[in-house]
């Protein structure tokens, strides 16, 4: 697509492919959604938190409480349980066979959308019951990934400007090569793509290895050496990934998920959260 905006782009190389299994690739995905949604201010609290409030919040039935408390609290638990369920497809998906890429999409709709998310997917990872050392722990791979991020100038680029709530859409691209195109149904549609806004800003994080150092492991699957301690802007690419929609090919297929979170703003009575008062039930 001629002149679309490159100036966008920020593309980040985590280097984590070679250390992932299928669950801790799947941890750290979801982990970044909940993080992608809290720094963006599509929930005003931590995943963490929201569940902890709206969990105390349901255990009490009989609680009498305002109208702006009782809309926050439904507006905040449907934001919870579609959350939830994006997560619990995903994982299933990954767990099923790895997709190539997940996308995170910001906006009122996908053609209309502000922020894209890319989150490009070892193609291989490693077996659950692989015993190579070189397998790093998911503590170590969200704790180092996650401090890069928070210090990452260029990504820091993107979150000065905030954002207000607004949808947020999950896609997933899938090769349907070797029948590697089977999805769940119920939770994720085929869709033949979308087009997206010259304005928008990608952030395409690349969980693919670029150290070709050649190490054995068990079952013959190639790792290579621990380079997640370099710091992230270091691993920054330098070529700019011309991507300006999402489209589904012959042998490439992208699905959308069913379930959409509906961004929210913190809910304040006399200069105080509502979700305080529910801790309190």
């Amino acid at each position: 697509m001629s002149g679309f905006n490159s100036k966008n782009n920020i593309n980040i190389n985590l280097n984590i492919g070679d250390q992932l299994t299928s669950i801790s690739c799947g941890h750290i995905v979801v982990e970044l959604i909940k993080f992608i949604a809290y720094q963006r201010l599509q929930i005003p609290y931590t995943y963490q938190w929201l569940k902890e409030v709206v969990n105390k919040r349901k255990s009490c039935e009989d609680v009498r409480e305002g109208h702006l408390s009782e809309r926050h609290f439904f507006v905040a638990s449907t934001a919870l349980n579609n959350l939830d369920f994006i997560i619990k497809s995903l994982l299933k998906e990954i767990e099923t066979s790895i997709p190539e890429e997940i996308c995170i999409v910001l906006g009122g709709t996908p053609i209309t959308c502000k922020e894209v998310y890319r989150l490009i997917l070892p193609r291989a990872c490693h077996k659950q019951q692989c015993h190579s050392t070189h397998i790093a722990s998911d503590q170590k791979i969200q704790r180092n990934v996650f401090k890069t991020l928070v210090t990452s100038d260029k990504l820091s680029q993107i979150f000065f400007n905030t954002l207000s709530p607004t949808n947020m859409y999950i896609f997933i691209k899938k090769n349907i090569s070797n029948n590697q195109d089977v999805v769940c149904a119920d939770t994720f549609l085929s869709v033949d793509g979308y087009r997206l806004p010259r304005s928008c800003k990608i952030v395409c994080l690349d969980f693919r290895t670029q150290n070709h150092q050649n190490v054995s492991c068990c079952h013959k699957f190639q790792i290579f050496g621990d380079a997640i301690n370099v710091n992230i802007d270091q691993l920054n690419t330098d070529e700019e990934v011309e991507f300006n929609e999402i489209e589904s090919t012959d042998d490439k297929r992208w699905f959308q998920s069913s379930y959409i979170m509906k961004g929210f703003k913190d809910c304040t009575v006399n200069g105080s959260s509502v979700t305080n008062a529910w801790l309190q039930y």
